[in-house]
């Protein structure tokens, strides 16, 4: 697959915010309070967006509560065999 670059000019407001364009928005599935990365590659600032779980699940989505207390036990044990 060929990954096409496209390039979009935006405005930085007084307060440092930018307005990511709806199609970018729409495309990477970034909502009001979705969080992205942002590196610095000393000449340039890359903007990820950042994958919940539930994404990253794939097709384990619909188990995804069950995932989570597993995850939480697991986490509870580790604590309390560190603490021992």
């Amino acid at each position: 697959m060929v990954s096409e670059m496209s390039e979009y000019v935006v405005k930085v407001h007084r307060k440092g915010l930018i307005v990511l364009p709806a199609e970018l928005r729409r495309r990477y599935g970034i909502k009001e309070g979705s969080e992205v990365i942002l590196i610095d590659e000393v000449d340039r600032v890359v903007l990820i967006p950042r994958q919940g779980l539930e994404e990253l699940y794939g097709m384990a989505k619909t188990y995804g509560t069950v995932i989570d207390d597993m995850i939480r036990e697991l986490h509870g044990e580790r604590r309390d065999e560190a603490r021992s």
